[in-house]
């Protein structure tokens, strides 16, 4: 029996996938819009925060966690208001200021980005069998000489002078920040994204 189905690896692309249009259709209408902006514009280029959409409940939120978990959720609800999730705390807060928005998360966002207990636990089953299946993409980038690859929704980036040196350094990193042996790198289910410098340099050489 094939243990690989080839549906496996299809990847769904939305053609309508733009950040505004989800937001204005599932988050609230056009009257939402501006809060949206707002939020994604201080949450963008924080480091480890992603936006997400729900397909199962049409919600967008922005997410911080590590490796697929979500400890700070935020939204705008259907009033127009932000409202912020800790999940660990099981603590929310509802503002219509972003500045406080910025507040909350300041207090919070070194807590999130720690492994939790129960994530841990679950990628040492069975000898770190889960953390060499689970499939994790890293996202490489390429300046002033060096490659550059994180893995979605961590804090941290490896660097290398070549690929291999990079990415292998994004495996030793997780390993390292879960707490399993860095020798199970090497066996750790990892696949790369390009960016265009990246893309670039490889084609380079």
């Amino acid at each position: 029996m094939n243990e690989n189905p080839a549906y496996h690896s299809i990847r769904t692309k939305f053609v309508n996938n733009d950040y505004e249009i989800i937001c204005e259709t599932y988050g609230g209408d056009v009257d939402n819009l501006a809060a949206w902006r707002a939020l994604g514009h201080l949450l963008a280029a924080r480091t480890g925060w992603h936006f997400d959409f729900d397909l199962n409940h049409a919600e967008p939120t922005w997410n911080l966690g590590t490796l697929g978990e979500s400890v700070l959720v935020l939204h705008v609800n259907q009033m127009g208001l932000y409202h912020c999730y800790d999940h660990r705390a099981d603590d929310d807060m509802i503002t219509a200021d972003i500045s406080t928005v910025e507040r909350w998360i300041e207090n919070r966002e070194a807590g999130a980005q720690e492994p939790s207990e129960v994530l841990i636990d679950m990628a040492r089953a069975h000898n770190w069998q889960t953390l060499k299946d689970v499939p994790i993409t890293l996202r490489v980038s390429w300046s002033d000489g060096h490659f550059c690859a994180t893995a979605y929704q961590l804090n941290e980036a490896s660097f290398g002078k070549t690929l291999g040196e990079a990415v292998n350094g994004a495996g030793e990193m997780i390993c390292r920040l879960i707490g399993a042996p860095v020798e199970i790198a090497r066996e750790m289910n990892l696949s790369i994204e390009l960016d265009v410098s990246a893309a670039a340099r490889v084609r380079a050489t």
